[in-house]
């Protein structure tokens, strides 16, 4: 897992060749404008959810790289290993979180109250050899 700012997610372009197509999705808003759903920009893939998060969250598995950038509110995100929490972070608007494929992860959660959430989730493709 690796979190960072928004800002500097031209940084990790190396990373996997699908990279800059999100910042360039990211750039034209497409996923703030978009109803929740699945879409397909440039060969790229993407979720845009809408939720209320809770105080359970939800378990989860990256069963491919992704890369999740909360565009309205804030969630509890969660690396977990087994039944153990590696790491827990605020995630909120202007961050991105980037998981590999196999990462096991909480999200949608809250430690107080339900809030109203918005984000994206990008699918990265499995890189051609």
């Amino acid at each position: 897992m690796l979190v960072d700012l928004l800002d500097n997610l031209e940084w990790y372009r190396a990373l996997h060749p699908a990279m800059q197509g999100i910042i360039t999705i990211m750039d034209r808003s497409f996923p703030y404008d978009d109803e929740p759903g699945i879409y397909t920009v440039d060969d790229i893939s993407y979720q845009v959810m809408g939720y209320e998060s809770s105080v359970e969250g939800e378990l989860d598995q990256a069963e491919s790289n992704q890369v999740h950038i909360i565009l309205e509110g804030e969630e509890l995100f969660s690396l977990q290993r087994r039944e153990s929490v590696e790491v827990v972070m605020q995630s909120t608007v202007g961050l991105f979180v980037l998981l590999r494929k196999g990462e096991r992860f909480r999200h949608m959660q809250n430690r107080i109250t339900q809030t109203k959430v918005k984000k994206v989730v990008f699918t990265l493709p499995d890189p051609l050899s």
